[in-house]
């Protein structure tokens, strides 16, 4: 036994293998630490046993404080004691450095990061967004520095632009909303990533594509998984979190009508300019990623949208067991209302009318609270909006009480002259606020 281990010490002595110096410096550290305190200490107390090694220090520390003068013995001990800290600590730092590279070679964050978050994994909350399109990126991009397990579950059901083409092209689910998440949620985000990866090519046959779309369709050509080309993008872009989308099969939206007429694909349904009546697939039966599933059992906190509440959202609702298993779960179930309204699919809907088509499309009130904009808009942005048929989603207090939910509201908008956004430090704050407010989370007492 002790000769096996004598020989699995030797091979830590190996050439190339970057410890011993490391090992030498905390050795080094540690010595330092030593005779700093034998500095600091008055040498009456020190002992008689101690004796030798305060006389192999007189040339350089002087004999003892009866001789030398005070403040030169603590100066000397002081700067040996910061040596002998610094090359402890930075001795430990990049011998661990060295080990966690050999074990994980791709990592892209500190060790301290990686220990901090596996040590407070159990005490983070887990938080799920679901939706799609442009709604969710300032969500997601606010929610993405606070410490939460987040989460984002994506529409693919898009057959429109860059998306359709790809679905059609390479039979994989629509990528576009999947690239946004990726971006939001990336820790190397810049406005430069979101433009490049953003950017669509203007001429050949790739032309209205964006290359974030190409990257999705290329990796997933060559990993032969859909799931595994988000994985590989997602260690590419250092995403804090999970992007899944809500099932791999290659769907058709369709909608039903008030006036009983049927329309298929995504892109058609807006442009009927009719009231929608219910939201369905075809084909009808398929089933959602098990991944999906799990996420939303361990779930904390469920939020929904914002988005285009019937392209965007309720795709991810309508498959079954989805409703029933948010239906049944006691996480925080928010949904986060539109700022404006969206024209051909939520003309003049109310806060409590995006409730009520949610309800009967899912058969289930999976909503507990609905999070609304109280903030001002800017005037010459809504004047601008109006001109395509779009205006602030308008709201009743009591009208979204009768309905079992509970309304917070908060500043959440940022706008100018012709855009209307949420903030993603408004929503941050207003999160921030939300889980604090309810204190304790499924068991987890949370204090933001």
């Amino acid at each position: 036994m002790t000769h096996n281990r004598w020989k699995n010490f030797q091979k830590w002595l190996a050439p190339g293998m970057n410890v011993k110096r490391w090992i030498l410096l905390i050795i080094f550290g540690v010595t330092l630490l030593g005779v700093s305190i034998l500095t600091l200490v008055d040498n009456t107390y020190l002992g008689a046993i101690k004796r030798f090694i305060i006389n192999f220090m007189i040339d350089v520390f002087g004999k003892n404080r009866l001789y030398t003068p005070t403040w030169q013995s603590i100066l000397l001990g002081m700067v040996v004691l910061a040596i002998a800290i610094f090359s402890i600590i930075y001795g430990i730092k990049k011998l661990l450095d060295s080990v966690i590279t050999s074990l994980i070679p791709e990592r892209d964050k500190e060790i301290a990061d990686l220990v901090k978050a596996y040590r407070f994994r159990n005490k983070m909350l887990n938080l799920v967004v679901i939706g799609g399109g442009s709604g969710i990126f300032p969500f997601l991009q606010g929610l993405r520095d606070l410490p939460f397990s987040i989460t984002a579950i994506v529409t693919v059901a898009d057959n429109g632009g860059s998306s359709g083409r790809l679905r059609e092209e390479y039979d994989i689910p629509a990528p576009g909303d999947i690239r946004r998440a990726l971006l939001a949620l990336s820790s190397k985000y810049t406005t430069e990533l979101e433009n490049l990866l953003n950017h669509r090519f203007q001429e050949g046959s790739l032309k209205g594509h964006t290359i974030g779309n190409v990257m999705i369709a290329g990796l997933t050509e060559y990993t032969h998984d859909f799931a595994e080309s988000i994985y590989q993008l997602s260690k590419l872009l250092s995403v804090k979190g999970k992007v899944i989308p809500f099932t791999l099969n290659n769907l058709t939206l369709c909608a039903e009508f008030e006036d009983g007429t049927y329309i298929m694909g995504e892109d058609q349904i807006r442009k009927e300019r009719k009231r929608i009546k219910r939201i369905f697939f075809d084909p009808p039966y398929y089933k959602p990623l098990i991944r999906v599933i799990e996420e939303l059992d361990n779930a904390d906190i469920i939020m929904m949208g914002p988005g285009s509440l019937f392209t965007s959202i309720m795709p991810c609702l309508i498959i079954t067991p989805i409703s029933d298993i948010i239906y049944k779960s006691d996480a925080l179930k928010i949904y986060n209302a539109n700022l404006m309204t969206e024209v051909g699919e939520t003309d003049d809907f109310t806060v409590a009318e995006h409730l009520k088509s949610i309800f009967s499309n899912v058969g289930n009130r999976i909503v507990d609270y609905v999070l609304v904009n109280n903030g001002p808009i800017h005037p010459d942005a809504i004047s601008f909006y109006e001109k395509y048929g779009s205006r602030p989603v308008q709201y009743k207090m009591d009208e979204i009480q009768e309905l079992g939910v509970t309304p917070i509201l908060a500043d959440l908008a940022e706008s100018n002259e012709q855009l209307i956004r949420h903030s993603p430090e408004k929503v941050k704050q207003a999160v921030i606020d939300l889980v604090n407010r309810a204190k304790l989370i499924r068991g987890k007492k949370i204090k933001l």
